[in-house]
């Protein structure tokens, strides 16, 4: 396992990111915050500036050393970013799940990027479901549809990926604001939580030392209990901030510790998770870039801070590409975050489709599995006590009885062991067989693995469940006059 960085240089980044909370404090426009911060005395407020105290800072380090992570806490009681924090020091198996994030669809066969429709989402989480039960990848749908009214975007995800996946609903993009009750009480149904007043938030604020966030207004909304967060953030390197990656994960580190110590003064019952996610800039256009060195570099570092901060806990490692389209540089782009992944010491990845996050493509989906399954696989050790005397008697056999290999017992019952077999790909292994096979371009064979997984889906979600959702999400439509979604 690869560290990029000292343990020295580590602790001097957490030391310096300390002194940045205690010093410079956390600027923020929300005024209920503010308000907040002014009644606690573990807090100072100077204008729209809020100052923990060392023993507030203190406090919160404690605290997130304690919170622990449910093993397998996937699609239990809380859909969303709570299980995509991973128990470093128990996860031996490697864990890959599709991101929900996408917004977009990929067309490559007419080289069109087109918004991501209701077919598109239910098709893609029928695949996503197949997957599921056929080869454990982890997730809940492909995206957010786009055509439905706004508010409802996020609901009619949460809905798809509860009617047609055995993993149930799942979001992490803000909820509008006017339905977020609707859509928490879907979510209760769904999952079969009771309390309708219990909120777990991710808030990703802005750089520099900034605390602001879509979802803060829900943490003094009255009756609303703040059961758990997670606060982020992405400093850009030269941008948001330092143009080094130990600068930017230095202020990376204090704005999460920051934000996670003012809440946590304000809300000391709710578990608190901190998300690091400093990230590179393409120098052509000043926008984060993904899939280069830079990035990758980032990426490999995230897992030494953490457990430098004595966190039981890291994310799922993002697996991203700036490229639009199936092809070169989306696979030497992920490949590079597959490699640098599994010798920075990661085991489980988070695999995010066509530019960066925002377009789904199902064949994108299955050459990313295909990939990090087959990284992992070629790196595994080989233990088999018994191979060497088996290899014996097998030539011992076949020497004897003029065979070939091929027609062994052993070759027979061992091939599914020593051979992949479900490879997305169509291999020509000289160009007069692929001239002679037809001259398939390499995606067909990916495109008639889709269809295949697709044809083979068949989940339907427990009734009663279901009609409750139903009815709640029928009558937001008729409240934004929209057209409910057709679920077959």
């Amino acid at each position: 396992m690869i560290k990029l960085l000292t343990e020295g240089a580590v602790d001097e980044m957490i030391s310096a990111a300390c002194k940045l909370v205690i010093e410079k404090g956390m600027t923020t426009r929300n005024s209920e915050l503010i308000e907040a911060a002014r009644k606690n005395e573990l807090l100072q407020v100077k204008g729209n500036r809020i100052f923990p105290s060392s023993e507030a800072l203190q406090s919160c380090l404690v605290h997130m050393k304690q919170n622990r992570i449910s093993i397998n806490n996937f699609y239990q009681h809380q859909h969303g970013w709570p299980d995509m924090l991973i128990d470093h020091q128990v996860t031996n198996e490697l864990v890959v799940k599709l991101t929900d994030l996408p917004y977009q669809y990929c067309d490559h066969q007419a080289q069109q990027i087109v918004p991501l429709t209701r077919s598109h989402v239910i098709e893609g989480t029928k695949l996503m479901q197949v997957l599921s039960a056929k080869q454990d990848i982890k997730g809940y749908t492909c995206g957010v549809p786009q055509d439905t009214a706004d508010p409802l975007k996020t609901i009619e995800q949460y809905l798809i990926g509860f009617r047609y996946n055995q993993n149930g609903g799942g979001t992490i993009q803000s909820v509008a604001a006017e339905v977020e009750m609707e859509f928490n009480e879907i979510c209760c149904i769904a999952e079969g939580r009771e309390n309708l007043q219990d909120r777990n938030l991710m808030l990703f604020s802005p750089s520099p030392m900034i605390l602001d966030a879509d979802d803060l207004y829900l943490c003094f909304k009255p009756g609303i209990n703040l059961e758990s967060f997670m606060v982020g953030s992405m400093p850009m390197m030269g941008m948001t901030g330092p143009v080094d990656p130990i600068g930017s994960y230095t202020l990376g580190i204090a704005e999460v510790l920051g934000a996670a110590t003012i809440l946590h003064a304000l809300f000391p019952q709710a578990k608190a998770y901190i998300y690091p996610h400093p990230q590179a800039m393409d120098l052509k256009t000043g926008q984060m870039a993904f899939g280069t060195i830079e990035h990758a570099r980032l990426e490999m570092m995230k897992l030494q801070v953490m457990k430098a901060l004595g966190l039981q806990y890291y994310n799922l490692k993002d697996i991203m590409t700036s490229a639009q389209m199936p092809g070169s540089m989306a696979q030497g782009d992920k490949a590079l975050g597959f490699y640098t992944g599994f010798i920075a010491g990661y085991k489980a990845f988070n695999l995010m489709p066509l530019s960066t996050d925002q377009v789904w493509s199902p064949v994108q989906a299955l050459l990313d599995i295909e990939a990090v399954r087959n990284a992992w696989a070629a790196t595994r050790p080989i233990n088999n006590p018994e191979a060497v005397s088996n290899a014996f008697g097998t030539i011992c056999e076949v020497i004897d009885n003029d065979q070939l290999f091929g027609e062994t017992v052993d070759t027979l019952m061992n091939m599914d062991v020593n051979y992949d077999m479900n490879s997305v790909h169509k291999r020509f292994f000289s160009s007069e067989v692929w001239i002679t096979g037809g001259r398939q371009t390499e995606l067909v064979a990916v495109e008639e693995k889709c269809a295949d997984l697709i044809s083979e889906w068949n989940y339907h979600p427990e009734q009663m469940k279901l009609e409750k959702i139903l009815n709640i999400y029928s009558r937001l439509c008729k409240k934004y006059n929209t057209d409910p979604i057709r679920l077959d």
